[in-house]
């Protein structure tokens, strides 16, 4: 493991770093920046491929940090910064002092559908969101409820916007999270898996979310925060499924209506197999 000490803003490598807090940087660099003691943990346990820790030269990293970083194999680059060159390197008020350089990993999806055609699955595909903090919460809830992959069409806000790692809490590093387009892997799933594609909808004859049917190789979707799901997602539909409203609200937050279609989905599945 390396150690170095970085103090200049004009550093080449606390430029190249900055650059990661727009998507183009990432996209470009194919990398991006974690913030925050535990989310660093949580990709340093991970297995995710973190190329670079800084840290604040004036606190000690972290000691779980610390921990994970003695547990690594291969090379690893530490460098102690000082508090502004963390400050440039990071978007939340109150930094916490560590900031880790990792390689972007949107998995394979091929791969992935190889290793699962034998078992019943639960997906969740998300159409175009758009608001981080939603992304990111969808992608927590989602591994709370034990969903076994996340496809996140195109049109979506960026995987690895720094709110949507934030409000992921570490799921990001832990469950299978793909980008496809979503037309595309519906006739997929259709066709070769004989999967179902249950659509969240106020369709005249979608289902009450607690009515559906979840069994089997199933997949959810869940639309854009204003006009919800695409129409040319939507006609591809085996189904549709919407959540009551009882009071004067028009609609539900996406990520309060996709945690509540997974865990009855799972809910459902679980109490069939008894």
């Amino acid at each position: 493991m390396r150690h170095e000490l970085i103090t200049s803003l004009q550093n080449p490598l606390v430029k190249r770093l900055h650059q990661l807090l727009e998507r183009k940087g990432r996209e470009e660099q194919d990398r991006f920046l974690v913030e925050g003691a535990h989310l660093v943990e949580e990709a340093l346990n991970s297995g995710a491929e973190v190329l670079t820790v800084l840290y604040d030269e004036q606190r000690e990293i972290d000691p779980a940090c610390q921990r994970a970083i003695e547990k690594r194999s291969g090379e690893l680059h530490i460098v102690a910064v000082s508090p502004a060159v963390l400050g440039k390197l990071t978007e939340t008020r109150s930094p916490q002092g560590i900031v880790a350089e990792v390689k972007r990993n949107q998995g394979n999806w091929t791969e992935w559908m190889k290793s699962a055609a034998e078992r019943d699955y639960l997906l969740l595909l998300v159409d175009e969101i758009q608001d981080p903090g939603n992304l990111g919460t969808i992608l927590r809830t989602a591994e709370a409820a034990g969903v076994d992959a996340v496809i996140l069409g195109e049109g979506s806000v960026d995987l690895y916007n720094g709110k949507v790692i934030r409000a992921t809490m570490g799921a990001l590093f832990r469950l299978p999270v793909f980008v496809h387009p979503l037309p595309e892997l519906i006739e997929e799933l259709q066709s070769r898996e004989q999967a179902r594609v249950l659509v969240s909808s106020l369709k005249e004859n979608s289902f009450a979310y607690y009515e559906a049917d979840y069994g089997g190789k199933l997949a959810i979707v869940i639309g854009n925060e204003g006009r919800g799901v695409s129409e040319e997602v939507a006609r591809l539909a085996d189904g549709y499924v919407h959540i009551p409203l009882y009071g004067r609200a028009e609609s539900l937050n996406a990520a309060v209506a996709a945690g509540i279609l997974v865990y009855e989905a799972q809910r459902s599945r679980k109490t069939s197999k008894k």
